[in-house]
Formats: structure tokens, C-alpha cells, sequence
């Protein structure tokens, strides 16, 4: 009577709790957080934001290999028990009564399902019994296939990564069906202990493990023998900097700026929506800007000299191969090339390291007694020995590997930005805002101001030839003195980079050879009020621009962004585009999250001044004639060393702060426009070793070089652009003494004045008063 009481309020308390249960049903509508993923306009993914990564995908899209991997290891009986195992829970209840310890035993898929989607993980009785209860509930809803799916998804993998396809990619950086046998039983044996199974961590018991799991695969048939000896043979590949990251190892800035974007907008709900931004980024335009910047500031890096960092990281109080040491290893990584190790020890003429999963230690040998690149030694007499470094054993050093030798190398101390913007839509495809977004999130291309230098002259040089000038006039390089306005010095007296003075000049070859004091009579004669107008008209922030003669040689302050953008006015035959990073944003659905006027406006809110309406700068005309003239910078003047790309389509400006802070380089063909700018982050701390063409100019190359298409396409010119021949030392048409003349480009309204040359007058539609005041 007393058992039949217990056995009926047993199963009173049973009802209660199982008409208690959350409805099943919902597992038919599961939405699974996703992160807000980023991504190039081709489709290639850069960067994942949100604290959980999941790919879901459904059941007939894994393979059954997969399937049965998991099945030999956590549930072998799932197709046929009820949503438990009995013959499990008998094994953990003689365990318990053996050991007296409550223990996680006998948890079969359906039970799995139940706990991560309605309970949690505590260990309690009460939790064990509405686990049962629920697996009993979800059997009789959804089928056997359902709930696997929903397992795949749901499971914790390791490493951030929920779910099978996730977890694929994280690890081995394939889809599902990319996959090798060997790779599904290790995968296969994370759920169990994610932390302690995974191959990052512990390649050799996760190694282990999978062998295990295959060993129970070929005990149940569902591989043969070969198969089995081949897979537990299989080196364990795991993803790799070089095949998987570089794209977004290069990326980062941009990602980070679409991210930003995307929240200020949506909220912190974006990181858990699933959604899917696509940027206006192209993949190999990207990778290679990622490239050519940090190939540049390493090779002037050698010119600055091997750092003796005062508080280099020392990790000997770890130990070599544990988790923290490799740890420590891995976040001092910086890209593919440059890998951390630590100074095992060191003497006369060696240097022994040892790298992450790496049994021996690695010599760093010497060249020529040159520890370092001969150029590094030439910075320190051609001889760098060991006590020069500075090095002490457990030191955190940087090693590359060239031409099968391990050397040391550095991150630079100067840092660099570029961005490519397509020459007619002024959409981002490239940005690169600092040598490593490790390092620092501080996005150079967007956020650092800094002193353009000679490379704002084009701007200067429209605003001449929409009020008047024209390539031909001539304007006095000689020296000029001014009263100076801020009291810090009685009298401002400019120079030219070269220090020397040519006199009367026409415009072209002023631009050509960039003549500082051309363009201060130039502002002069303008006025700093219609300069500063014009700066503004292209996208530039009046306010940080001087009130001052000083604003014709750049002293004011620009973003590589900006920059570029302004550029884009020459070959867009004279109009302005408001930039654009994002293509469009899709729902994990696939639908188009919102409209072109939402995402414009949330582009704005990040970038106001470089996102404004579209709007014409300056006349076709004269976007057409400054191009010209800058083709001939590269042709003929500072930006000469572009000439060996041997393309004839390209045109740019060098530019150099004047305490030689800033090196930029900003050119374009019809297609694309890049700005390239080179400094250190502490304002004016260091002066570079070397201007914007020898500095800015050589990644600049080394990008466009990749990003073009190999087919050169010239500006077209506007109707009203007429080529007349000029003397050389007047500027003025010429018909029959040719000795000393060339063609130049006018608008056809602001020609030069007729003129009479051995008896023969030039005869043109109408006569304008030539501008011949030197002044």
C-alpha cells in the first residue's frame, strides 16, 4: 500500500512535470543566432562579428560519413530507441550506485537537443528528469532526421564555432563536403569536451581521439579496412594563415568600418541577426593593397634600423609547446609571413629560437656577420652582432622566412594607409587603414588627418583654370617673402624642394615639377577664401584647412579617404560621388534587409563629409586638362618611378609634409583611383628618411601594378577641349617656327590671344586677352 502511494504521487509528480515542458512544437520554427558576417562585393567572406559563429545547414546537406562519425560516438542505438537509452541509462545508474558520483552519462542526440535548446547544463536530478521528459516529447513531434538536424546546428564545436558547418570551416577552413573521413571523426569527437578535444589546442589527444572514432567506424562496418589505416594515417591539416586568413588578415579595417556602420544603425542586435553585409571590396584588390602597403613599410623599415624595444614581451616563465606558451606565440603573429618565436639562446654569431608546433629550435644564421637584411646592418656600420639586439632568452621575436633561410625582422615603426576608390562611383574597393589591425584598431585610412603636402596642388591648379588660367600661363617661381599673421616669426619666406627658383613658368610644367612658389602666387592671386571654397567643393574639411598662403603647399589636414576621394573628380570628368563601402545587407533569409536611401544614411552617419550628395566640382574641361597634366607627372616629373609599369594611362601627384612627416602618392587611370599615405602615428616625432616618391610612390606601384586590368583605357575629352601648338618660353600658339613649341590643351573658350609669327597670323573663333601678368 505505502509503495503504491509513492509509485502514484511518482507518477503524479511525472504528469505534472511533463505537461509542465515547453512546446516542443517550436523546435519545427528554430532561429538560430547567427553572427553579422562581412563580406567582400564577390562574394568572399573577410570577417565574422557576434560571440557565436554557425553556418546552418540542413540534414541532406551532411555528408553521411559525417552522420555516422558522430552517431559511432554519441548515440550508437539513436534510430532506435525512443529518446532514451536504456541500455545507456542502466550503465550510468551501475555507476553511480559504484561510485557514489553523479556523472553526465547516457545522454542520448534527443536528449542533447533538449538540454541546449530548453534547459542548461547544471547537473542536478530535478534537470536529468525534465531532460528525459522532454526527449520523450520531442521523439513523439519531430522525426529522427529533424532532430539531427537540429543537433548539427545546435552543438558547440570548439573555438566560437556552433554547429557542423561552423565548425568545418573553423578548423579545416572546407564546407561539409570538402571534408576527408579522418576530418569528420575528429570534428566527430569535440561535442564530448570541446576545450580539451579540439586540434588547436591539443592536436595530440584530439589526433588520439579521431583515431579512436575510426577504430568504432570500422568495428560497425561503416568503413573498410584501407579506408580506416589510410585515415589514422592522414596528417592533420589544420586551416592556415596563408590559405584561410589572408583575406581577412587584410580586411580587418574594413570589416571593423562595415561593422561599426551596420550597428550604429541596427544595434548590438546585428551581432546575433545572421545578417550578411556586402561591401564594395574586391577580394584581390584588397589582399594585394594588404600587400603592397606592408611590403613597402618593411622595405623602408631597413632605412630606420633594427628597434631595440625596451619591453619586448618575454614569455620564459611558460613553457614551451603548453597552451599559454603557444598562445602567447600566436597573438604576436602579425599576417602569413611574420611569425612569432622566443629566444631559446643565443652566443657569438647565433641566435636559437624555437617557433609554435615546432620540435626543434631554428638558427637564425648570419650573413656577411649581419644578423639582419643588409640594409638593417647598414644603419649600424654593416655589422649587427648579437649584443646589438638586445635579446634575452624567453624574448618574443618576429621570424620570416626567405629563400629557405629563417631571419629576424620587425613590425615597422612607420605605418601606412591606402585606399582605392573606383574613378566613377567613388566606391571602396580596397582599404588598408595600418600595417596590422592587431597591433592597432586605429583606422589610418579613415580617421588619421595629416598634412597632404604638394599632393593638394591639383586642387589649387582647378581652381586656376576655372577662373581664368590655363596649362599655359605663366606664373613667376621666384622668391617671395610674407609678413607672418600668427607672430610666431617676423617674415614666412617659402622655398621649392630644391632650393632653387626658375622664373616665369607655364602652369603645366609648374605642376609637372611641382613649384611651391607657383602655387602660393597662385593663391594669392585667387584669394585663400575661393582656395578654401574649392577644398570643400571636393570633399575636404574647410575647417582644418589654414587661413593662410600656407594652404596652397598643404598645410592643412586630410584623410587618406578624403584624398582619394577628391581625386576621383579628374577622371569623372569633374563631378564628385559620395563614397560607398556597402553593397547591400541580406537577411539570413537571402532578402535585402533595406532600401539604397537607409543604407546611404547609415553610411552617413559614419562619414558625413565624404558621404554628401553628389555634386559637379569643376568643369569636364578642366577635370580633363589637370589630368593631362598629371599624366605628365608621371611621365616627366616627381612621380617618374611609376614609369615601370610601362602603361601609359596613368596620372598622379606626389606629396610631402614640410617637416617631412607625411610622404603621400594619390594617381589614377579611368578605372581606379588610389591614395597611398606613409608616417608615424606620434605627429611629428620622426621625420621619414625619404619624400613621397621615394616613400609613398613604391606601394603605390606595387598595388596599382596588380589591381589594374592589363588593357590601358584613356580619359575621353570633353567636346569643348581644343589642342593648339604653343612656344615653349611664351606659352602663345605658333604656326611655322616649330623649333621650340607643343601642344597644349585649352578650353575652347579661354585660348590664348591671337598672335603674329613671321608675317602669319593664327586664326581662331575668338580672341581672349592672353594672362601675362607675372606677378
Amino acid at each position: 500500500m505505502f509503495v503504491g502511494k509513492i509509485l502514484l504521487c511518482g507518477l503524479i509528480v511525472l504528469g505534472y512535470l511533463y505537461f509542465s515542458l515547453p512546446n516542443v512544437e517550436s523546435l519545427r520554427h528554430v532561429s538560430y543566432q547567427e553572427p553579422l558576417e562581412i563580406l567582400t562585393r564577390d562574394g568572399e567572406l573577410i570577417e565574422s562579428f557576434g560571440k557565436v559563429h554557425r553556418i546552418p545547414v540542413k540534414i541532406e546537406d551532411i555528408p553521411t560519413h559525417q552522420i555516422q562519425a558522430v552517431l559511432v560516438t554519441e548515440d550508437q542505438r539513436f534510430y532506435e530507441h525512443p529518446g532514451i537509452d536504456l541500455v545507456g541509462i542502466g550503465r550510468a545508474l551501475k555507476s553511480l550506485l559504484s561510485t557514489g558520483e553523479k556523472r553526465q552519462g547516457a545522454s542520448t542526440i534527443t536528449m542533447q537537443v533538449a538540454r541546449n535548446f530548453f534547459l542548461g547544463r547544471e547537473k542536478t536530478y530535478m534537470r536529468k528528469i525534465n531532460e528525459v521528459l522532454l526527449a520523450l516529447a520531442i521523439e513523439r513531434s519531430i522525426s529522427k532526421d529533424e532532430i539531427l538536424e537540429l543537433y548539427f546546428n545546435k552543438i558547440y564545436f570548439g573555438h566560437r564555432a556552433y554547429g557542423i558547418a561552423a565548425a568545418a570551416r573553423n578548423y579545416f577552413a572546407k564546407t561539409l563536403d570538402e571534408m576527408t573521413i579522418a576530418e569528420m571523426a575528429m570534428l566527430a569527437g569535440l561535442p564530448k569536451s570541446p576545450s580539451r578535444n579540439n586540434p588547436i589546442d591539443n592536436l595530440p589527444y584530439a589526433t588520439a581521439r579521431r583515431n579512436l572514432i575510426l577504430k568504432k567506424m570500422l568495428d560497425k562496418g561503416v568503413i573498410d579496412e584501407p579506408t580506416y589505416e589510410s585515415a589514422c594515417q592522414e596528417e592533420v591539416v589544420l586551416r592556415t594563415i596563408d590559405e584561410v586568413t589572408e583575406l581577412s588578415d587584410s580586411g580587418r579595417y574594413v570589416a571593423d568600418l562595415a561593422r561599426q556602420t551596420v550597428v550604429s544603425t541596427w544595434g548590438e542586435q546585428a551581432y546575433e541577426m545572421g545578417l550578411r553585409v556586402y561591401t564594395t571590396i574586391d577580394s584581390a584588390k584588397q589582399i594585394a593593397a594588404m600587400r603592397a602597403v606592408r611590403l613597402g613599410l618593411d622595405t623602408y623599415d631597413k632605412k630606420e634600423g633594427w628597434q631595440r624595444l625596451a619591453q619586448r614581451e618575454n614569455i620564459a616563465h611558460l613553457e614551451p609547446g603548453s597552451k599559454a606558451w603557444n598562445r602567447a606565440l600566436r597573438r604576436n603573429h602579425v599576417g602569413s609571413q611574420k611569425m612569432a618565436a622566443m629566444v631559446v639562446d643565443q652566443g657569438f654569431g647565433y641566435v636559437t629560437v624555437q617557433r609554435e608546433e615546432s620540435e626543434a629550435c631554428d638558427l637564425v644564421k648570419v650573413q656577411d656577420q649581419c644578423w639582419l637584411d643588409r640594409e638593417w646592418c647598414r644603419q649600424h656600420g654593416g655589422k649587427l652582432h648579437v649584443n646589438a639586439l638586445a635579446l634575452v632568452a624567453g624574448d618574443v621575436v618576429l621570424v620570416q622566412e626567405e629563400e629557405e633561410q629563417l631571419r629576424l625582422t620587425q613590425i615597422p615603426r612607420a605605418q601606412g594607409a591606402l585606399v582605392a576608390l573606383g574613378s566613377q562611383t567613388a566606391e571602396v574597393e580596397a582599404l588598408v587603414g595600418g600595417y596590422a589591425f592587431s597591433r592597432s584598431h586605429f583606422n589610418r585610412a579613415t580617421q588619421a588627418y595629416r598634412q597632404p603636402g604638394s599632393a593638394i596642388k591639383p586642387l589649387i591648379y582647378s581652381a586656376a583654370l576655372d577662373n581664368g588660367y590655363t596649362m599655359a600661363t605663366k606664373v613667376n617661381d621666384a622668391p617671395i617673402v610674407i609678413e607672418d599673421m600668427h607672430g610666431e616669426n617676423d617674415l614666412w619666406r617659402p622655398k621649392n624642394v630644391d632650393h632653387q627658383f626658375k622664373g616665369p613658368i607655364r602652369l603645366r610644367q609648374a605642376l609637372i615639377q611641382s613649384r611651391n612658389l607657383v602655387s602660393i602666387r597662385l593663391a594669392d592671386d585667387l584669394g585663400v577664401g575661393l582656395v578654401t571654397d574649392y577644398y570643400e567643393r571636393f570633399g575636404l574639411d574647410r575647417t582644418k584647412q589654414p587661413q593662410g598662403l600656407s594652404i596652397s603647399l598643404g598645410a592643412g589636414v586630410v584623410t587618406p579617404l578624403q584624398l582619394a576621394h577628391a581625386f576621383t573628380v579628374f577622371p569623372n570628368q569633374g563631378r564628385l560621388e559620395p563614397v560607398k563601402w556597402i553593397q547591400r545587407i541580406e537577411t539570413k533569409a537571402g532578402e535585402i534587409l533595406c532600401d539604397e536611401e537607409t543604407l546611404r544614411t547609415a553610411e552617413h552617419k559614419m562619414l558625413p563629409l565624404e558621404t554628401n550628395e553628389p555634386r559637379e566640382v569643376v568643369s569636364p574641361e578642366t577635370a580633363y586638362m589637370i589630368s593631362s597634366g598629371l599624366r605628365d607627372v608621371i611621365r616627366y616629373g616627381t612621380g617618374r618611378a611609376a614609369n615601370v609599369m610601362r602603361r601609359g594611362d596613368l596620372h598622379g601627384k606626389t606629396g610631402t609634409s614640410n617637416d617631412q612627416a607625411d610622404a603621400w602618392f594619390s594617381g589614377f587611370n579611368p578605372d581606379l583611383v588610389t591614395s597611398v599615405w606613409v608616417g608615424h602615428d606620434d605627429v611629428g616625432s620622426q621625420k621619414l628618411k625619404g619624400m613621397g616618391s621615394k616613400v609613398a610612390l613604391p606601394i603605390w606601384v606595387a598595388f596599382m601594378g596588380e589591381a589594374l586590368d592589363k588593357n590601358e583605357r584613356q580619359l575621353e575629352a570633353p567636346d569643348n577641349i581644343v589642342r593648339l601648338r604653343i612656344n615653349r618660353e611664351t606659352g602663345l600658339p605658333v604656326t611655322k617656327d616649330l623649333s621650340n613649341s607643343m601642344f597644349e590643351l585649352f578650353e575652347k573658350n579661354n585660348t590664348p590671344q591671337v598672335v603674329t609669327v613671321k608675317n602669319q597670323s593664327v586664326q581662331i573663333d575668338e580672341e581672349i586677352s592672353w594672362r601675362d601678368e607675372i606677378f
